[in-house]
């Protein structure tokens, strides 16, 4: 009978003000007391009794139980109350609250607070892309142009892009279909106006897949140009929309998306985008976008050793299941770079660089010809560049350096288009007239040392090449001429310091230049603004500035590919000098430069910028070795 009476007033309670609630309450528990009373009363009268004390004693244990039905009425009714308005509320409270589960804290100006705005929410957007256009055909192009041009519409539509994850390369998991190609995977974080409701973001999404050639009424399954699924959405966590049997909208919506844990393409990316492993507890957190990441992180974090070691470089990659991938040649096949270091062969067309200045720039058959060397040597990569940027040096004009490259980039990207090799050409370059004209030349990266501030055409003509193009975006405080007066960095914290600057940059400049991340490498700038010291303690302390990326949440920045220049600078030599503490001279200087190089590659680098490429090719592949075998015993 209390469970029913429980049941009862919490169905008179939902119609009921809380007065009306509290008299009910009243009312029913006198009526209680009274057919107690009547009971007892009979069973006094049909006993023959003559104790008044004990019938004293028996009343007071009625009352007693009368009070205490009466205060577990009104405890349920209390609970009732705070069920109801908790269910009620539920939203409006997790869309109030702090949000801190997508960043955390960092002493840096370029993080989510830039990005705060009480009218906007955020969403979570998985994208994929698999059909590739050939040349030849109407609208050539690749599965990664695919991905910008969605960005392009996202944005064209009124979302903002807040963060991307890295991108990732992944086996088809429809297996009835037949010869279909691989998959690029990645995630976003986008910002719309809070008012948009979640149905009207996924009707924006389905828009962007028809004008890209999608037809989403047919192919659920398959080769698609691009895929846009919603994850994630702060503003409306847990969502269920199903259309009705006579809509021709035939797509559905559930928020979270309910196949993200049997994904591994799809957790890695959110993965990338979560730096936090910590549950938010602030207020009503049980559900939370922030939250919701952060435990499909926890669960990649436990699958994806497993799922990357299938990685095998000496067997066949179309067997690989899964792969971080980088834009790497300009015709946009992009390729796996972790365990698998890269060399970067330096080629100096100038008068005055420290190391090789005057030796190649006498003509263009002299460049190529050391081009040609450098491959045979194990060089991937050949940076050209026509200006010193040694500490200290003069500026040339972006007419007179285009004079410099121009032809030399020209003869080498035609000698090395169809080599086998699979060897990229890179500008090391800070103005953005010779990036111009190395894009219409043909080159595949762009090499800035300057992170686009020493010219202020330079992200505009990056953001806009023919295909987007690997940018490498370095670290720096300054110009050459003023460079060393900026190395003033904390004991114990350049590493840190380093990462932090670089996401200023990225937030600050390059993300609001329409420069992706996905198509950014990272460098830490040895040399730049930093004495020998700090440059030796930010080689032991590599890794770090990985960490602070992810800490000021750059997303998939953190997990780009990292390009270090180490090569005959004078503190590698000064870390060899002997006990007359002489100076150790620039050609002698490559033994340190190849150690270092080893150091770095162990602590998370990717690539090496050499000059003998002989000698820095041959350790890369012994650290490779190792790295790839400490892997397999981790795993």
């Amino acid at each position: 009978s209390s469970r029913l009476f429980v049941m009862t007033t919490f169905f008179l309670y939902s119609f009921s003000t809380t007065e009306e609630w509290n008299l009910i309450v009243e009312k029913k528990g006198l009526r209680n007391q009274k057919k107690r009373e009547k009971k007892t009363q009979k069973k006094v009268t049909s006993k023959s009794t003559t104790s008044s004390s004990r019938y004293a004693h028996a009343r007071k244990k009625r009352r007693q139980k009368t009070t205490t039905t009466t205060t577990t009425m009104r405890r349920h009714a209390r609970a009732a109350l705070l069920r109801r308005f908790v269910v009620s509320k539920r939203r409006d409270v997790s869309n109030r609250r702090t949000r801190s589960g997508l960043f955390a804290s960092s002493s840096s100006s370029s993080r989510e607070e830039d990005f705060e705005d009480t009218n906007s929410a955020d969403v979570c957007v998985a994208i994929g892309s698999n059909l590739v256009k050939e040349e030849g055909e109407s609208n050539a192009s690749s599965r990664f142009q695919h991905f910008h041009t969605a960005l392009r519409l996202l944005e064209e539509r009124g979302f903002q892009i807040k963060k991307l994850a890295g991108v990732y390369e992944s086996k088809p998991m429809d297996t009835l279909i037949e010869n279909q190609p691989k998959f690029l995977n990645s995630a976003v974080v986008l910002r719309h106006p809070r008012e948009w409701s979640i149905l009207e973001c996924l009707k924006k999404m389905k828009d962007i897949e028809r004008e890209m050639g999608r037809d989403v009424h047919k192919t659920d399954k398959g080769p698609r140009v691009i895929d846009l699924d919603i994850l994630f959405s702060e503003k409306e966590p847990m969502v269920r929309y199903d259309p009705p049997s006579f809509s021709y909208e035939k797509f559905w919506l559930e928020v979270p998306h309910r196949r993200i844990k049997e994904r591994a393409f799809v957790l890695a990316p959110i993965a990338d985008l979560t730096e936090k492993m910590d549950f938010d507890k602030n207020g009503d957190a049980s559900i939370t976008m922030a939250n919701q990441m952060t435990a499909m992180a926890k669960l990649w974090r436990e699958k994806e050793k497993k799922v990357l070691q299938t990685t095998n470089f000496e067997g066949n990659e179309d067997d690989v299941l899964l792969q971080r991938v980088v834009p790497f040649k300009r015709n946009m096949k992009l390729e796996p770079y972790e365990k698998r270091s890269r060399i970067m062969g330096v080629l100096n067309v100038t008068p005055d660089s420290f190391s090789d200045g005057g030796v190649f720039n006498t003509s263009v058959s002299t460049a190529l010809r050391r081009a040609e060397q450098l491959v045979d040597e194990g060089a991937r990569i050949i940076d050209v560049g026509g200006q010193s940027t040694r500490p200290g040096a003069s500026r040339v004009s972006a007419a007179d350096e285009i004079a410099r490259v121009a032809p030399v980039l020209k003869a080498i990207c035609e000698r090395f288009k169809n080599d086998p090799r699979n060897v990229a050409v890179s500008v090391d370059t800070f103005y953005g007239e010779v990036v111009k004209a190395a894009d219409e030349i043909g080159v595949d990266i762009i090499n800035d040392v300057s992170g686009g501030d020493w010219d202020a055409e330079m992200l505009s003509a990056v953001a806009n090449t023919k295909v987007p193009l690997a940018y490498i975006l370095s670290h720096q405080r300054g110009s050459p001429d003023i460079m060393d007066e900026n190395a003033s960095y904390e004991i114990g914290s350049v590493a840190k310091t380093v990462g932090d600057e670089i996401s200023s940059q990225f937030f600050r400049k390059i993300l609001p230049s329409h420069i992706s991340a996905w198509r950014c490498w990272i460098d830490p700038g040895f040399g730049f603004a930093k004495s020998e010291g700090q440059c030796v303690e930010l080689l032991s302390d590599l890794q770090e500035v990985r960490a602070s990326l992810a800490r000021n949440g750059c997303g998939g920045l953190a997990q780009a590919p990292m390009l270090v220049g180490m090569s005959r600078k004078r503190f590698v030599g000064n870390m060899i000098v002997d006990e007359k503490g002489e100076d150790v001279p620039k050609e002698t200087r490559d033994i340190a430069s190849a150690a270092a190089a080893v150091v770095a590659l162990m602590n998370g680098a990717n690539a090496i910028r050499a000059h003998d490429v002989k000698l820095h090719a041959g350790v890369a592949r012994v650290a490779d070795a190792v790295a790839t075998s400490k892997s397999k015993t981790n795993s």
